[in-house]
C-alpha cells in the first residue's frame, strides 16, 4: 500500500477499502455526517449487544443494590459493635466501682480485726495479771471443832 501525502488524491479505490471505519454511538439531536455510518451502526447493533446494554443497566442496578446491602450491613455491625462495647465498658466500670467498695470494706474489716485483736490481747493480759496478783490477803480459817 501506497503511503499517502495530505493534500494529494489517492492513486486508487483499494487505498479507500484499507481504511478502518470508527463505530460510535449517535448523540440524539445531532446529524451524522454520511448515511453510511447511520447503517454501519445499525447492523452492528446485534441483539447480543442490546442484551449487553440491558445488562449492564441490569449490573448497574445489582451493583447499587449490593452496594446498598453492603452499607447496610456495615451501619448494623457497626451499630452492634458499638452497643456491645457500650455495655460491655459500662458493666467493667460497674463491676470496677463494686470492687473498690469491696476493696474499702476490706480494708475496713481488717483494720477493724487488728484493732478487736489488740483488745484481746491486752484484756488477756490484764485478766492474767489479775489472777496472778494477790488482791485478796491470805485467810487462814481454822475449823471449830
Amino acid at each position: 500500500m501506497a503511503d499517502l501525502v495530505s493534500g494529494e488524491a489517492s492513486e486508487s479505490d483499494e487505498e479507500l477499502q484499507d481504511k478502518h471505519k470508527i463505530f460510535a454511538a449517535e448523540v440524539p439531536g445531532e446529524a451524522s455526517e454520511e448515511e453510511d455510518d447511520e447503517d454501519i451502526y445499525e447492523q452492528q447493533r446485534t441483539s447480543s449487544q442490546v442484551n449487553s446494554t440491558a445488562s449492564i443497566y441490569r449490573n448497574n442496578l445489582l451493583q447499587r443494590k449490593l452496594i446498598e446491602s453492603n452499607i447496610a450491613i456495615w451501619r448494623s455491625l457497626t451499630a452492634f459493635t458499638r452497643s456491645f462495647v457500650l455495655n460491655a465498658s459500662k458493666q467493667l466500670v460497674t463491676t470496677d466501682q463494686m470492687l473498690i467498695k469491696s476493696q474499702v470494706n476490706l480494708q475496713s474489716a481488717h483494720t477493724s480485726l487488728q484493732q478487736a485483736q489488740r483488745n484481746a490481747q491486752e484484756l488477756q493480759s490484764r485478766v492474767a495479771a489479775v489472777m496472778t496478783s494477790s488482791f485478796l490477803p491470805h485467810v487462814n480459817i481454822q475449823k471449830a471443832s
